[in-house]
């Protein structure tokens, strides 16, 4: 298990254990399963069913879709991690957190460039581009692509940090 040193101001250096890939793949499951039973949810609400979705209707709708279903799922990880102190649902039940390496809980800046390089890692094909069930099967398939290449950033960098981490200079504990 890796330790990170942090040293503070106050010249006190701080050790965190790294968090363990596995913890923080399950805990991106997790995050993932919620927003798929969201979208799948809403569209359940607002269509019945995916297969009876027809164009028109989902033109006359975009907009409901994006304001109720696509932004809420784009900024479920920033609000998430701002207001529970660095975790989202998946990484409180995983018991692993964001923290900044100057010590601390990051700061708004830092959860944000956090969350801007997140959208080529998770991308967000809004929810309205939806028509059925298979598409939300390419859909995951291709987040998993992409996210073979966040695991290959997450194995190569010093402190096992993905590109968003990196950025804002924290790191997952």
């Amino acid at each position: 298990m890796s330790i990170i040193q942090i040293a503070t101001p106050f010249n006190i250096d701080l050790e965190f254990e790294i968090a363990e890939f596995h913890k923080r793949l399950l805990a991106y499951f997790i995050d993932f399963a919620i927003l798929i039973i969201y979208l799948i949810m809403m569209k359940n609400l607002y269509y019945g069913r995916f297969n009876s979705i027809s164009e028109n209707m989902l033109k006359s709708h975009i907009g409901l879709d994006i304001l109720t279903i696509s932004f809420p799922m784009l900024m479920y990880s920033l609000v998430s991690e701002v207001l529970m102190h660095g975790q989202t649902i998946g990484k409180k039940i995983m018991k692993i957190r964001v923290i900044s390496l100057e010590g601390g809980e990051p700061t708004l800046g830092q959860y944000l460039l956090r969350w801007m390089f997140r959208a080529w890692e998770w991308p967000f094909l809004f929810g309205y581009v939806f028509y059925s069930g298979q598409t939300i099967i390419a859909y995951a398939f291709i987040t998993g692509f992409l996210g073979i290449l966040v695991v290959i950033i997450i194995g190569v960098t010093k402190n096992s940090q993905r590109l968003g981490d990196v950025a804002a200079n924290t790191v997952v504990v």
